[in-house]
């Protein structure tokens, strides 16, 4: 099967413009957030925490229901919190106004 990169980009286009184009893609997806994964979540984290489309990375993140990795600057515990505060269709909130659970604020961006 062929990619329809004019099906796919137009969804993505934020992409081209995000700061973890040039990381390793395995930053994003660490063991877990404690312990020994914790140094690898928060440098993930520091990435989003520079990106600007870090609002259009956690709203594709949410749209497309991510369970795993850090999207816009959040991981998959904080993506959960903020579905369920998230409107109805049609009254959707933009990403950016989604809150961050006290104690995981961003010390970088990405």
């Amino acid at each position: 099967m062929a990619f329809q990169t004019s099906v796919v980009l137009p969804a993505v286009s934020w992409l081209r413009r995000a700061a973890c184009r040039s990381e390793d893609p395995e930053l994003f997806f660490p063991i877990s957030a404690t312990g020994p994964g914790q140094r690898q979540h928060d440098q993930a984290k520091a990435v989003c925490g520079r990106c600007p489309v870090r609002a259009a990375c956690l709203d594709y993140a949410l749209r497309t229901h991510q369970e795993h990795g850090i999207w816009g600057g959040t991981d998959p515990d904080e993506r959960r919190v903020a579905v369920g505060r998230r409107p109805a269709r049609g009254g959707a909130r933009p990403a950016a106004s989604f809150p961050v659970p006290a104690g995981r604020e961003h010390r970088h961006a990405g």
